[in-house]
């Protein structure tokens, strides 16, 4: 099973940059061989992080994340499969181990390759002390531009390291603030599309809803429905940035999109498994 550990290093392969420190995780061949499947040079990727989508959360509110299932669903199969990890509109699913039950720490590790105690990233404070550089640095000095759509406190250490930074503020709606998070990153992905000169190699945004309601004790089919519908508009854009109707829909190459949580939800019906050595997992979708 691929851990969280894994999804820098397939980055960097893909995208044909060197993180440093090098990772001792492998790239994930699948999500490789799905990446390569295009027939262009490499696109625009929309990275998505869900905050508390654990794999678990993702089965039981299936009803309420139909676009991500969606997906997923015509290429959903055993990872160890040799058939062909992409049809015609399928995308990949995986199950993947977690690296932390906290977001700062989880998220560094999702773009570094690096456990938490080899970043030190452990509270926002944290990134702009790290001498640890992400992928998204890495592909910058490469000359190949990012952009992040997160947090302020997270976002602020980033400013003169990230070509294109948009930082939300928090706020105790984070319906309202995630849909300010997808609006950002949907524009900076149809900037994208709109552009002819150095592009985006990749847009990371950060989706908080279902954590904030399951800290909350709140009603977390309204997450769930409120974060797909997110993801949908995000993926359109993905979809549509390869230049409107030569986008995939159309049979064209479109952008790349991955999913990924980044811990188990912190529900009160799970603590008893708190003590539990076995890993929590998320899902780790690519379309």
């Amino acid at each position: 099973m691929p851990t969280q550990l894994q999804i820098a290093p397939t980055l960097a392969e893909f995208f044909g940059v060197r993180l440093s420190p090098k990772p001792q995780a492998r790239p994930i061949e699948q999500i490789l061989k799905y990446f390569r499947s295009h027939d262009h040079d490499p696109q625009v990727l929309g990275f998505v992080v869900i905050d508390s989508l654990d794999s678990q959360f993702y089965s039981e509110f299936a009803d309420e994340l139909k676009t991500i299932h969606g997906l997923a669903e015509q290429d959903e199969r055993d990872e160890r499969d040799e058939r062909d990890e992409r049809d015609e509109l399928g995308g990949l699913l995986l199950e993947c181990e977690t690296v932390s039950s906290h977001t700062t720490p989880a998220i560094a590790s999702i773009l570094t390759g690096l456990p938490p105690e080899a970043h030190g990233i452990l509270t926002s404070k944290d990134v702009g002390k790290s001498g640890v550089r992400s992928v998204l640095e890495v592909l910058e000095d490469a000359g190949k531009p990012t952009a992040v759509v997160i947090e302020t406190k997270g976002a602020e250490p980033l400013w003169n390291k990230i070509s294109s930074v948009f930082a939300v503020d928090d706020r105790e709606d984070i319906l309202e603030y995630d849909d300010l998070i997808t609006k950002h990153t949907v524009s900076a992905l149809k900037k994208h599309a709109e552009r002819r000169g150095k592009e985006l190699s990749v847009v990371f945004s950060h989706l908080r809803a279902i954590d904030r309601f399951a800290h909350r004790g709140w009603d977390l089919s309204v997450a769930a429905r409120a974060v797909d519908e997110n993801v949908r508009e995000i993926a359109n854009a993905v979809s549509e940035r390869a230049g409107g109707a030569g986008g995939r829909g159309a049979g064209g190459g479109g952008g790349l999109l991955l999913l990924c949580g980044d811990h188990e939800a912190h529900l009160k019906s799970r603590r008893s498994r708190s003590g539990s050595k076995e890993k929590a997992t998320v899902p780790l979708i690519v379309y």
